[in-house]
């Protein structure tokens, strides 16, 4: 499995606000599955659809949590090879995953990660579409720094405006030392390495 790493990308408010004691779970396969689940939920009694959020670690492990939970403190603060949200059918036997996407703002993944995903999901035999049933691109703005959701091919920055790469440039941007300034109505960019 081609182990590309994540490293947390997203606002820093939320490294240092992070909730360790939030609960997330890791999943062993699937005959636990139900359990944690029902955990997550509070409920016994689980119908339609229950989304989560997901994370899968350094190890290849898969790690859930609750909905409303940062993908931060699902990896407990680590790299990852793949975030997102899991929407699982739990009213199939066994439970299968009916929606699955790299939604995460604090790691923004490649559509490529799917390759581990779907790995770790085959070795723990939980059913899973062939492929994410939503992909998203993510760009970090080389002029702002923001984050952005790539939406119908337009690469361009929702906050300043700027044009944004082609080519997926997160660490690119954290590996130099940057200081916006707004001066007029476009901010300015000083970067030093």
């Amino acid at each position: 499995m081609e182990q590309h790493e994540y490293r947390y990308a997203g606002p820093p408010s939320i490294r240092h606000t992070t909730n360790r004691d939030r609960q997330r779970f890791r999943v062993a396969g699937d005959s636990d599955l139900r359990n944690l689940l029902e955990n997550l939920a509070g409920d016994p009694h689980l119908r339609g659809v229950f989304t989560i959020t997901y994370v899968i670690d350094r190890q290849a492990e898969l790690w859930i949590a609750d909905r409303r939970s940062e993908h931060f403190d699902c990896a407990a603060g680590g790299r990852v090879l793949a975030a997102g949200e899991i929407g699982f059918d739990v009213l199939s036997t066994p439970i299968a995953i009916a929606e699955i996407t790299n939604q995460s703002t604090g790691y923004c993944p490649e559509p490529g990660c799917w390759r581990n995903v779907a790995a770790v999901l085959d070795r723990l035999r939980i059913p899973h579409p062939p492929c994410f049933t939503s992909a998203f691109e993510f760009r970090r703005c080389d002029a702002c720094g923001a984050t952005n959701l790539i939406k119908e091919e337009l690469f361009e920055c929702a906050l300043c405006g700027a044009a944004l790469s082609r080519s997926w440039n997160f660490y690119l941007f954290q590996k130099l030392r940057c200081r916006v300034s707004r001066r007029g109505h476009r901010p300015t960019v000083a970067c030093r390495k």
